[in-house]
């Protein structure tokens, strides 16, 4: 289906826009950046691509999330992943995380815009793609489609027993659902599944360099930015992970 500014209307001084996916109709928003050019673009917050990893599927790599029947908003941002607040120590968050966001200027299959795929960092155990911390202005005016994801932290997305009930690494495990989500929906949103870029910082760019060889992740990204952290990085490998569990 070719998406087209006609799909758009507005309601309450916003502009909204309806786009089809493998999953279903999403419906977005229309924004402004803050950036140098104040340049018009498309948010799709909180649209989930996996099933939400709770009761039986706690501890379990995810699942992709599947359809749904009429259109679902995609107007903000989905759950942090579970996590202390990094300034007040209290609980934030939900096991409910499994989310992204995708910001574009032409929502329109065949564009073939340079995606980019956030993946934040925060040490394996706090963290969020949210645009309060990682807001796509600066990066949607140079004409790409943006990113952002969550995916399991700490606990619930890296304890490790070293066996078939609890083999570890299932915050990764999440992040390649979501490559593969970008994979299979991205060209809705304008942009090129042949050309997606994984970038990250600290965590996040351990993450992206684990991606870089592991065969899961292989052909859902095509270049790599590394900012602050590696897999080399003494804090991103946990040796004896049962024993220190």
């Amino acid at each position: 289906v070719k998406h087209s500014y006609s799909n758009t209307r507005t309601a309450m001084s916003q502009e909204y826009i309806e786009i089809s996916t493998s999953q279903g109709k999403l419906r977005g928003l229309a924004k402004k950046s803050s950036g140098i050019y104040n340049k018009h673009y498309y948010s799709f917050q909180g649209i989930p691509y996996g099933k939400p990893p709770i009761g039986k599927l706690r501890f379990k790599a995810s699942e992709p999330f599947g359809k749904w029947e009429g259109v679902r908003d995609a107007l903000k941002e989905g759950n942090d992943s579970i996590q202390h607040h990094i300034l007040f120590n209290h609980l934030i968050g939900d096991e409910d995380c499994l989310y992204l966001n995708v910001y574009t200027t032409q929502p329109e299959e065949g564009a073939k815009k340079a995606v980019m795929v956030w993946i934040h960092g925060g040490g394996f155990a706090s963290g969020s793609g949210s645009s309060e911390l990682y807001g796509p202005d600066y990066l949607v005016e140079e004409d790409i489609v943006l990113v952002s994801i969550n995916y399991r932290c700490g606990v619930l997305g890296f304890l490790s027993l070293e066996n078939e009930k609890l083999p570890g690494n299932l915050g990764l495990k999440d992040q390649v659902l979501a490559l593969q989500w970008v994979h299979d929906n991205i060209d809705s949103f304008g942009g090129d599944p042949d050309n997606v870029t994984i970038f990250g910082e600290s965590a996040g760019g351990a993450s992206v360099n684990y991606h870089m060889v592991s065969p899961l992740s292989r052909g859902l990204f095509h270049k790599a930015i590394l900012q602050s952290g590696c897999s080399l990085s003494q804090w991103a490998f946990q040796d004896n992970p049962r024993e220190k569990a």
